[in-house]
């Protein structure tokens, strides 16, 4: 699969809402730019600066150039033993 590059990358959505209705989501942002690449269970991503994570919810956190893997968090329940995606 060929890489993407871009300045604003969506690495997770949530289920809630912000003020002007808009899914809330996880953003992150670099001003050299972005490499990612999608794949089922992750995104891999590659930051050549200094990268911030944004998120209605959350305070910033700063990632320093280097190269990352965001995956889905899911659940495991015992009960009836499914796995369920969690969202933020």
């Amino acid at each position: 699969m060929k890489k993407e590059t871009t300045k604003t990358l969506v690495l997770g959505e949530g289920e809630g809402r912000d003020a002007t209705g808009e899914i809330k989501k996880h953003v992150l942002n670099s001003k050299n730019g972005i490499s990612y690449k999608r794949n089922t269970e992750s995104i891999d991503f590659e930051l050549k600066a200094l990268g911030v994570l944004t998120h209605d919810e959350h305070a910033k956190m700063i990632f320093e150039q280097g190269q990352y893997r965001s995956y889905n968090q899911v659940e495991f329940n015992p009960f009836d033993q499914t796995v369920q995606r969690v969202f933020d």
